[in-house]
């Protein structure tokens, strides 16, 4: 009896361990130059993973609006007017365009779940319908793998957006994964875009940053912003595939079909 006792046990241990790993998002980090980045890495292959915007009519604090959420990872989102909270760039929630400012490069998430990036035109419109949850407002970092930020071609006027300062990021990697990325150090565009070409990024984008860095995993704050957001980039994970699934939505807390 012992014996099978200490052999359920191994057991129990060896899935416990096989689940630990196989978990479809993953925490890492990493130097490069003189900043410590800190990353979360979305395996998209398996319906266990959402990436979600979040939106607060009010400034919030970062934590509470992530918590509020029941997020897996908390990014800071699109830059925002410090004073009122609204966003200077589109912000999509499920299918629902919350705000608008048509400027920046975009992340965009379609009906199945999958994140694209691209650039939109200064003052031109998009078409949101083939997508449930976008950012726009960001600088494009890196293109088909080659690092080449460009602010003052996509209208950014703000000198603060390509001089030192720490950062946030989104990208897809080569195979198809989702990183959000996130550093307190103060490092250009190009240097954040270098750094995300070592983790196989092809396409990046720069969110907010400055003091309104911000970066959460699993409950655990690891970058702490200086102000109240009203806007995140988030991950989601569960092991119900039905909350990630076109037509269902989650509200407060609770799956509902539309």
């Amino acid at each position: 009896m012992r014996k099978i006792a200490f052999v359920l046990l191994g057991i129990a241990t060896a899935i416990g361990a096989v689940a630990q790993v196989t978990k479809p998002i993953r925490y890492d980090s990493f130097k490069f130059g003189k900043a410590y980045y800190h990353i979360a890495i979305a395996d998209l292959s398996t319906q266990q993973v959402s990436i979600e915007t979040v939106l607060s009519r009010k400034l919030t604090p970062a934590a509470q609006l992530a918590r509020e959420n029941e997020t897996t990872v908390a990014l800071t989102g699109t830059f925002f007017d410090p004073s009122t909270g609204y966003p200077v760039g589109d912000v999509l929630v499920d299918g629902n365009l919350m705000a608008k400012g048509q400027r920046g490069s975009v992340l965009a998430i379609n009906w199945q779940g999958i994140p694209h990036i691209f650039d939109s035109g200064f003052q031109s419109m998009v078409d949101w319908t083939d997508y449930r949850f976008a950012l726009r407002g960001a600088v494009r970092i890196i293109t088909a793998g080659k690092v080449s930020p460009n602010p003052k071609a996509q209208k950014f006027r703000d000198s603060r957006i390509w001089s030192r300062a720490s950062r946030t990021a989104a990208g897809i990697t080569e195979d198809g994964r989702l990183i959000l990325a996130a550093t307190k150090g103060n490092v250009t565009l190009s240097e954040l875009g270098k750094a995300l070409r070592t983790r196989t990024v092809v396409d990046a984008i720069s969110l907010d940053g400055g003091g309104s860095t911000f970066f959460m995993y699993r409950g655990k704050t690891l970058i702490q912003p200086n102000r109240r957001l009203s806007n995140l980039l988030v991950l989601k994970e569960s092991s119900d595939t039905m909350a990630g699934l076109p037509g269902w939505v989650q509200v407060s807390g609770w799956v509902a079909r539309r």
